[in-house]
């Protein structure tokens, strides 16, 4: 039996993807080939200048992550017709002392603790499987169809990645590869736990498919 994350799980996966790759952009490596009489930046410009690897991101990499986080969510959106639209507004309470701890359980764990394997799946739990299967097949469906409406009748790497950029789709979880020059691009799109892979040809009906990644260890190709 799959393990069931809830509803939220597409939701969840893709705020962790656009943290991890928008963190990680932008990093370079400083070239140190120069000549070895070159003079010495001032004091304290290498510490301005060099980005630091655990530094946060900036105000203009926290944008980027805001409107990506954004575009997601929107594409996802009616595939969770049942979510609230806004986040509900808790009740100002003052803040009371946590409850007591819960006990600790007496005896020798269950068998369905020691072989997780061995648990039988209720109808309920069947149920909220297979709706999460069909939420996350028409999240699929909807990046699919926008791709491809992106992708129609262009060939070139550098017009499909804009193309796909002007959609909403980030450098960072895009990559693109020339097949046979003037034949087309090979591209992917890495959304988490949603890849979606295809051609642009320059026909006016690309090839894309798209299907959920649930193996870490068989992730999105590179291509």
């Amino acid at each position: 039996m799959k393990r069931i994350f809830g509803t939220h799980r597409y939701l969840v996966s893709a705020t962790a993807l656009c943290a991890l790759a928008l963190t990680a952009c932008g990093t370079t490596q400083a070239d140190d080939s120069g000549p070895a009489t070159a003079a010495k930046p001032a004091k304290g410009a290498d510490s301005a200048a060099a980005p630091k690897p655990d530094a946060e991101p900036g105000p203009e990499e926290s944008a980027q992550l805001l409107t990506f986080m954004t575009f997601l969510n929107k594409v996802a959106e009616p595939c969770y017709p049942d979510l609230p639209k806004e986040p509900p507004i808790a009740d100002e309470a003052p803040a009371t002392a946590s409850a007591s701890l819960p006990p600790i359980p007496d005896g020798p764990p269950s068998p369905d603790e020691l072989n997780p394997g061995s648990y039988k799946g209720t109808e309920q739990d069947k149920k909220a499987e297979a709706e999460l299967e069909a939420r996350n097949k028409c999240v699929t469906k909807a990046h699919a169809d926008r791709v491809t409406k992106a992708v129609k009748g262009l060939k070139a790497p550098a017009q499909v990645r804009g193309s796909l950029n002007r959609s909403g789709y980030v450098d960072s979880v895009l990559k693109t590869r020339e097949q046979q020059p003037g034949t087309g691009t090979r591209f992917s799109l890495d959304l988490g736990n949603v890849c979606l892979t295809g051609t642009a040809d320059g026909s006016a009906s690309p090839s894309v498919g798209g299907h959920e990644v649930l193996d870490p260890e068989n992730p999105c190709p590179r291509l």
